[in-house]
C-alpha cells in the first residue's frame, strides 16, 4: 500500500467523523509521512509502524468518542486476495535478501505446502463427484445445471480453502523470519 492508499483508505474510514475532525487527522497522518520520508524512511515501512489497521482506526474513532467497530480487513475478498499478494511480495523480498542454503531450505517448504495442498484435493474431488452423481439421477435439464453449480461451487471452495492454506503456512513459516530482521518498528499512534 502506497501512502496514497493508505490516506485515502484511512478517509473513507473516519467517515463518521466530522469533517474538521477528518481533516485534522488526515493532516497528521501526512506530517508523519512527510517526516518520516525525510528520516530516509519509504512508505510501506511507515505504514508497519502504524500497526493494525483496523485497531488505528478503532482508536482514532474512540478519541472522538464514536464507538462503532470497524469492518474487519480480512472480512472481504478483495482484501484477502490483496493480503495473499502482500505475502507473495514478501516472499520474493525475502528469497533475494537470503543465502543459497536459506533459499532452497525455503523452495522445499514451499513444495511441501503445495504437496499438502494437492493431497487436500482428494476429498473435494470425492466429494463433488458423490454429489454430482447423486444429482444425475434428477431429469436432464434440471441435473445438468445442478451438476454445474455443484461442481464450480467445490472448486471455488478448493481454492479459497488452498489459499488460506497458503497464506497461514506463510504466516507460519516465512514471516517470523521476515519479522526478525526488521527490528526496532514502533507504532505511531
Amino acid at each position: 500500500m502506497t501512502k496514497d492508499e493508505f490516506l485515502k483508505k484511512l478517509e473513507d474510514s473516519l467517515a463518521k467523523l466530522n469533517d474538521d475532525d477528518r481533516k485534522k487527522v488526515l493532516r497528521k497522518y501526512k506530517t508523519i509521512f512527510t517526516r518520516k520520508l525525510k528520516n530516509g524512511k519509504n512508505e510501506k515501512e511507515i505504514i508497519e509502524e502504524f500497526g493494525d489497521y483496523n485497531e488505528l482506526v478503532n482508536s482514532i474513532l474512540k478519541d472522538h468518542n464514536i464507538e462503532t467497530p470497524v469492518q474487519e480487513s480480512a472480512g472481504t475478498i478483495a482484501d484477502f486476495f490483496k493480503e495473499f499478494l502482500d505475502a507473495i511480495e514478501n516472499i520474493i523480498e525475502y528469497i533475494v535478501k537470503q543465502p543459497i542454503r536459506d533459499v532452497i531450505k525455503l523452495i522445499l517448504q514451499l513444495i511441501l505446502i503445495i504437496l499438502i495442498i494437492s493431497v487436500l484435493k482428494l476429498p473435494v474431488i470425492f466429494v463433488r463427484d458423490l454429489i454430482s452423481g447423486l444429482f444425475a439421477y434428477l431429469f436432464i435439464p434440471l441435473s445438468t445445471v445442478l451438476i454445474f453449480c455443484w461442481r464450480f461451487l467445490c472448486e471455488i471452495v478448493y481454492v479459497i480453502i488452498a489459499l488460506a492454506i497458503f497464506v497461514k503456512a506463510y504466516t507460519v513459516v516465512l514471516k517470523p523470519k521476515v519479522k526478525k530482521r526488521k527490528s526496532g518498528s514502533k507504532k505511531v499512534k
